[in-house]
């Protein structure tokens, strides 16, 4: 019994050790990953580019602060949550924008809708088209669109602009 117990530390041994060397000599080897940090390009400051900086501010690159980019992961990943556990996604709540209704029926109806959530994505849909998992384009009609999501039927009409509406009041 002693011997067999002696020959399984020695070989445990000698596998820790194989593994220790395979480990290290990996680790010399690997290449540093680099950090993803834009670097802005120089710009020469012509006459007329410095008249013009407060026009061009906006297509300057911001600078990338690498600490709240780390915060905002644990932020964005609830650190307290179960294993296993997804953030879960806004809904998408649309809004209208326009909606095209033709003549003749060689060309389908369709309706520009936009996202409201942050990407705030704008689409191009004709009857039918799925918007989400479970919500679908049901009818277009002019100025307005009927989403179907599951059993619930979500109308969306166009908003006309404040100016455009018509005076309540009589001269």
């Amino acid at each position: 019994m002693k011997r067999i117990l002696k020959r399984v530390c020695i070989f445990g041994s000698v596998l820790l050790c194989c593994l220790a060397l395979t480990h290290a000599t990996l680790h010399r080897f690997q290449k540093p990953i680099p950090k993803k940090v834009y670097v802005a390009p120089k710009i020469e400051h012509k006459k007329s580019v410095q008249r013009n900086e407060k026009l061009y501010a906006h297509l300057k690159p911001k600078p990338v602060d690498q600490k709240a980019l780390f915060l905002q992961t644990i932020i964005d990943n609830n650190l307290f949550a179960p294993l296993g556990w997804k953030p879960k996604k806004p809904t998408p709540i649309y809004r209208l924008i326009g909606t095209h209704i033709p003549i003749g029926k060689e060309i389908e109806a369709t309706a520009i809708l936009q996202e409201t959530t942050q990407d705030a994505t704008t689409r191009v849909v004709s009857i039918g088209t799925k918007l989400g998992e479970d919500t679908v384009v049901a009818d277009i009609q002019p100025k307005q669109v009927i989403l179907k999501k599951g059993r619930l039927r979500i109308p969306l009409r166009l908003a006309t602009p404040q100016f455009l509406k018509p005076s309540r009041t009589r001269r």
